[in-house]
C-alpha cells in the first residue's frame, strides 16, 4: 500500500469511527432549549461549571446538575441554567 492509498484508508476509517471533540456540535443552548446529537454517531456530552438546576437526557431527568452524559444518534440533551455552563462534546470510541 501507498502513502495515498493509506491516507485515502485512514481517512474513511475516521469517518465510521470518528474520535475526539465534536467539531460540529451545537453551541450551548438557552435554557430549556433542547440540543440535538445530529453527527451520526454516539457523543458524549460534558456538562461543566455555571449554574445548571436540571439535566435531561432524551426527555428523562438526571437528578445531576453536571457530569458526562452519552447521547445516542439523534439523541438530545437539555439543560435548564441560569449562568451559561461548558458543555463539551467527545465522539464516543
Amino acid at each position: 500500500m501507498d502513502v495515498q492509498q493509506l491516507n485515502v484508508t485512514l481517512v474513511a476509517a475516521d469517518a465510521e469511527n470518528p474520535s475526539g471533540a465534536w467539531a460540529g456540535a451545537p453551541a450551548l443552548a438557552a435554557s430549556t432549549v433542547d440540543m440535538v446529537n445530529t453527527s451520526g454517531h454516539a457523543v458524549t456530552a460534558h456538562v461543566s461549571g455555571g449554574t445548571v438546576t436540571v439535566i435531561k437526557v432524551d426527555g428523562v431527568t438526571t437528578g445531576l446538575t453536571s457530569g458526562s452524559f452519552r447521547l445516542r444518534r439523534g439523541g438530545v440533551l437539555n439543560l435548564t441554567h441560569s449562568v451559561d455552563p461548558t458543555v463539551a462534546w467527545v465522539y464516543d470510541s
